[in-house]
């Protein structure tokens, strides 16, 4: 009697378990094709909805812990005559040079053009969620004016913020393209504006990058922070928390990850295009960067030194281990006849690598940290290296 229970019961957890599983997995694929949807792939890439708890006051950037009058609120048309909100922070000797007590935004507007004549500048392009006013970013404007004396000058894309519209690849593009103008128009030489994204933001740089130098203008240098290859290798590559592989399902599936990928409208390719990139390149990123793994700073970097390279032969040995989301480089050579071409690496003790590339004019390198996360430009490490490699120096 008992072993036909005992029989019994096993046979009704075994259905309740097939039944659970069968229900979690059509609730996966409903939710992957709910993801495939142009609208839910916005909102996900973009994020740009998501803001902080506190309403930003994006006029008075003195309630977000900036100094009075430093930070100028601005207003910029895109090429579709989208409008988009805009910070010019002054970098600090500048600031220390023409604030009075009796200074207002108004005022210190009319200084723009002599900040952008004294020092350099930098034109940053954020990542997803929040905007121009979140705290984290904040903080970087304050380090990179106080520790690089550089002007910073951060854009919301449309839909972000206080700007209109709503982003998509090409509108982001233009917006990024809409700041660069407003530099250069305002007395900015190309020189003197390093072009910096972070996470989203490198994929809006690369582009403006490739499409200055495809028109022979070269800022001062790229910088892409925390960067993702191609939007459709992040999504190959994603760990939910960092460990779970959140599309592995998919390859179970037929031609799944096949339509997954023909499904994509927002189709950020920054390892395609990067080859049309000359001006010098700076790719940093953390080894502990739960969000975008670091893979793809090397492989941005590996393909950078492939264009780069003539008549030498680049070699990096790759490994990654997927339990640990850990990607590094080691014995990274180049060989040439000539020796005009070389991969150094120098170890920085206690917080990471920096893997330079030289031949002739081109210049490339790659900053690996051991720690930082995903907001890799609040290290104070990142901004020296910066610092170093553009002539930033005070």
């Amino acid at each position: 009697m008992s072993t036909a229970v005992s029989a019994k019961n096993r046979s009704s957890v075994y259905k309740f378990s097939m039944k659970a599983a069968f229900y979690v997995f059509l609730t996966y694929v409903l939710v992957v094709t709910v993801a495939m949807t142009p609208l839910v792939q916005r909102y996900v890439l973009f994020a740009h909805h998501i803001y902080s708890l506190s309403h930003p006051h994006f006029a008075r950037p003195e309630d977000h812990g900036l100094a009075p009058a430093k930070t100028i609120n601005l207003k910029l048309s895109s090429a579709d005559n989208t409008t988009l909100g805009a910070w010019f922070v002054f970098s600090e000797s500048s600031y220390r040079q023409l604030y009075t007590p009796l200074s207002t935004q108004k005022t210190m507007t009319k200084d723009i053009p002599n900040a952008l004549a004294r020092r350099p500048t930098i034109l940053f392009l954020h990542g997803n969620t929040g905007t121009r006013a979140l705290p984290l970013r904040i903080n970087v404007y304050t380090a990179l004016t106080a520790r690089l004396d550089s002007n910073v000058f951060a854009v919301d894309y449309r839909g972000f913020g206080d700007s209109e519209g709503t982003p998509s690849v090409d509108g982001v593009s233009m917006d990024a393209r809409a700041a660069w103008d407003y530099l250069i128009e305002n007395g900015a030489h190309p020189k003197d504006v390093l072009i910096v994204g972070h996470s989203l933001g490198t994929a809006i740089a690369g582009v403006l990058t490739s499409q200055l130098n495809r028109e022979h203008v070269k800022p001062r240098g790229l910088v892409l922070m925390s960067p993702f290859s191609s939007v459709r290798k992040l999504i190959d590559h994603y760990r939910l928390f960092g460990f779970l592989p959140l599309l592995m399902p998919l390859s179970y599936i037929p031609l799944a990850s096949r339509l997954l990928s023909w499904s994509l409208i927002h189709n950020f390719d920054t390892l395609s295009l990067i080859s049309s990139i000359t001006s010098p390149v700076l790719i940093a990123h953390a080894e502990n960067d739960w969000d975008i793994p670091h893979l793809h700073a090397s492989m941005l970097f590996q393909e950078l030194v492939d264009t780069h390279t003539s008549k030498a032969t680049a070699s990096l040995q790759s490994h990654f281990v997927d339990n640990a989301q850990e990607f590094y480089v080691s014995n990274a050579t180049i060989e040439s006849d000539e020796d005009e071409s070389h991969i150094s690496r120098t170890v920085i003790e206690d917080f990471g690598t920096l893997d330079r590339f030289t031949e002739n004019d081109k210049q490339v390198a790659l900053l690996k940290s051991y720690s930082g996360g995903h907001d890799i430009g609040r290290i104070e490490g990142v901004q020296d290296v910066i610092a170093d490699l553009f002539r930033l120096q005070v």
